[in-house]
């Protein structure tokens, strides 16, 4: 893959679109803005025309002048439709905000979402409820528009993946009490009998690792049985794994027909070689020497800052972001970012070292280095307020399997900590 990316002094300005360009002549219900003609939707207060972004994170601004309102709430919405003939625009993410809050922060705020190429966005306002609102001007800014002298190879493509169709059924509330199962698996927490389930014994087969049955077999066959569940597995797919050290799962994804990039993190002092790494590698798990060399490289790369090249795959897992970046605020960045590795419809599937005393510690999380419940939460939140799908948390962790620590040279299982897995999709392309 070619890194193609332009330099800040390259980059498209930030474009200032037309608020009304969709419905120019459209009355709007904040008086003193848009048209003076009929619309069909009684909440309308703007609409522009669909522009294309930059492949990756984008915001459209909104920002006005004169604004005065004592009631209403201003609805935030971008829709996005692709290139393809008789595509169809669907909602990719929504904020709201009361008018007089507004009024108050000074008239402006902003949306954020995921752009692609060959697909077009556009911000719809709405306002719900009574209102009195009226203005003097609006103005609604795209800080990343399309280049369009950007090279075609570069970026993030609008095809989605073609596989994992399995959907992951997102539930009516983001947390359950029911037990988690290894067979389907969901956001969870380790636990033994999730370790005594018979696909469990199956994952263990095929990857045969070495030591004690504990997290990190859990944390194997949850990923791996994740994938397979949401549809990943098959012949052809492209997938990127973030682990600290060399384990089994690239080759055992490879002999499943799969191919991977194993990206291991950049460490201070010394740059790992590559090639000593993929030999690691090609002895942790059964596999063909020929298809392991096909389907199988290794890179190393700076996980806080993820290269803008590893784009376009259909699925991506990492183990234990928290600990390779010392800190839950930078694994939550890890994961968002991650997302942008992905093709539109790609999976995601994490594992973490978790806390298992309650959430709610005074520490700060720039300071903390295991995930609690409260972290999966807000990062769950975020992946969905950016149009991301997450797997719903079953937050039983009733006979946890505990991770093995020392002290004073003997081994130990330390009572506060196991781990933890999430599941998420990339926002997928309309229909």
């Amino acid at each position: 893959m070619l890194d193609t990316s332009l330099s800040e002094s390259e980059a498209p300005e930030p474009l200032e679109l037309d608020p009304f360009g969709f419905h120019p002549e459209a009355t709007s219900r904040i008086r003193g803005l848009g048209g003076d003609g009929a619309t069909a939707d009684p909440d309308y207060a703007f609409h522009t025309a669909y522009v294309e972004a930059a492949p990756g994170r984008a915001v459209f601004t909104v920002r006005f002048q004169g604004l005065q309102a004592k009631s209403g709430t201003l609805m935030l919405r971008v829709h996005m439709v692709s290139s393809e003939p008789g595509a169809r625009a669907r909602m990719v993410n929504s904020e709201r905000i009361a008018l007089n809050r507004l009024i108050a922060i000074g008239g402006e705020f902003s949306i954020m979402f995921e752009g692609f190429r060959e697909v077009s966005f556009a911000l719809v306002g709405q306002i719900h409820g009574e209102t009195d609102a009226s203005a003097e001007g609006l103005t609604v800014t795209l800080d990343r528009p399309a280049d369009p002298n950007a090279r075609a190879d570069y970026g993030a493509e609008a095809r989605g993946t073609i596989y994992g169709k399995t959907p992951l059924r997102p539930a009516p509330f983001l947390l359950s009490t029911a037990k988690p199962t290894l067979a389907d698996p969901v956001t969870q927490v380790a636990t033994a009998e999730q370790l005594r389930e018979p696909v469990a014994g199956g994952w263990m087969a095929r990857l045969r690792p070495k030591g004690t049955s504990g997290t990190e077999h859990w944390r194997k066959a949850y990923t791996l049985q994740a994938l397979r569940r949401y549809g990943m597995l098959e012949q052809g797919a492209l997938g990127l794994g973030f682990e600290r050290s060399a384990s089994g799962m690239p080759a055992a994804l490879a002999a499943m027909g799969t191919r991977v990039v194993a990206a291991f993190p950049t460490r201070a002092g010394s740059q790992p070689k590559t090639a000593p790494l993929k030999r690691d590698l090609a002895d942790r798990a059964p596999c063909s020497k020929a298809v392991f060399d096909e389907n199988v490289s290794a890179r190393v790369c700076s996980w806080r800052r993820i290269p803008e090249d590893l784009v376009n795959f259909d699925f991506l897992w990492s183990a234990r972001a928290n600990e390779a970046l010392y800190s839950v605020a930078a694994a939550a960045q890890f994961v968002e970012d991650a997302m942008a590795c992905l093709r539109p419809g790609g999976l995601a599937v994490h594992t973490f070292s978790y806390d298992l005393t309650p959430s709610g510690r005074s520490i700060p999380s720039t300071e903390r280095v295991l995930i609690q419940q409260g972290d999966i939460e807000r990062i769950a939140l975020l992946l969905v307020s950016r149009g991301h799908e997450v797997a719903q948390f079953k937050i039983d962790a009733s006979d946890p399997i505990l991770t093995l620590g020392s002290a004073e040279g003997a081994e130990h299982r330390t009572m506060d900590r196991t781990m933890v897995g999430l599941i998420a999709r990339r926002v997928p392309l309309p229909d």
